[in-house]
């Protein structure tokens, strides 16, 4: 793994409401409670921010969908405070809010990565099986351990601050949400200079229950079920997760050799799931 200052960009998870629900999220969107559903509160983004004094990348404000933030406006001029435009980004799958507050965005944020998820897409875009735990289809403990330590999500995505502390890896904290876990890292100054040997609690916390290091094929996102490993299915279960029932979910019980996913690793590609766009 790579020290967490040499990812391109820090996301701060200002919510994670969202009206999408959409297969295969990297927020794991529709197994969220209601109870689990929070917004930052503005001390919280402050904090965060003053966090990442010295942070030598960019800054992405991360959902959910961010404009549904109900002080998303507040938000923006927060951020104008800190930084210049070209520090930040934003993650959004626009809609009315979007709309509604497209010059502040364009005021406020240098980089945009706008995914509509709309229905077109759906058909044609491709996600990692993030439901699938490494821990519980991958029992070869020594490979296991290097196709965590060679994630594509840590090396190419990106740490996170949310409302629950700072996480090495944005899906750990989608984890930590969904699984009422104990929070992250304390949001002080330079939490994001740690070593990988610092985070080593986080990994051994979250990954085994992540399928997106296994190299598997692709999902495409208009399937109605989502493909799930007995263990997390039973975990889920047990932290009375929605939308775990037979119309939900596939509950996979089989295992998979080193040799199968050595074979499956001839095109994996799971970084590029914009199917409907070239470059």
């Amino acid at each position: 793994m790579k020290p967490i200052d040499q990812a391109w960009v820090c996301h701060i998870e200002v919510t994670n409401v969202c009206g999408r629900g959409c297969v295969y999220c990297s927020r794991f969107d529709r197994h969220i409670r209601a109870d689990q559903r929070t917004h930052m509160t503005l001390d919280q983004i402050e904090k965060a921010l003053q966090s990442l004094d010295g942070w030598p990348n960019q800054i992405g404000i991360m959902g959910g969908e961010p404009t549904l933030h109900p002080q998303f406006e507040e938000i923006c001029h927060m951020l104008r405070r800190y930084n210049d435009k070209s520090k930040y980004g934003l993650w959004t799958a626009g809609g009315s809010r979007y709309d509604k507050y497209k010059h502040l965005i364009d005021d406020t944020f240098g980089f945009l990565a706008y995914n509509e998820h709309t229905e077109a897409q759906q058909t044609v875009c491709r996600h990692q099986a993030i439901t699938m735990g490494i821990d519980h289809v991958v029992p070869d403990e020594e490979y296991r351990g290097r196709l965590i330590d060679d994630c594509w999500v840590q090396k190419t995505w990106c740490p996170s601050i949310g409302a629950k502390g700072a996480f090495f890896c944005e899906v750990a904290y989608a984890l930590d949400t969904i699984l009422d876990g104990p929070g992250g890292y304390p949001v002080e100054p330079g939490w994001w200079k740690k070593a990988p040997a610092a985070f080593a609690d986080q990994v051994a916390r979250y990954c085994g229950n992540c399928g997106m290091a296994i190299p598997l094929p692709q999902e495409v996102i208009n399937t109605t079920k989502e493909k799930i490993s007995r263990g997390n299915l039973e975990l889920f279960r047990a932290h009375n997760l929605p939308r775990l029932s037979k119309n939900d979910v596939v509950v996979v019980d089989g295992e998979f050799t080193v040799k199968e996913l050595e074979c499956n690793r001839g095109g994996w590609d799971p970084g590029n799931y914009r199917q409907d766009i070239t470059g």
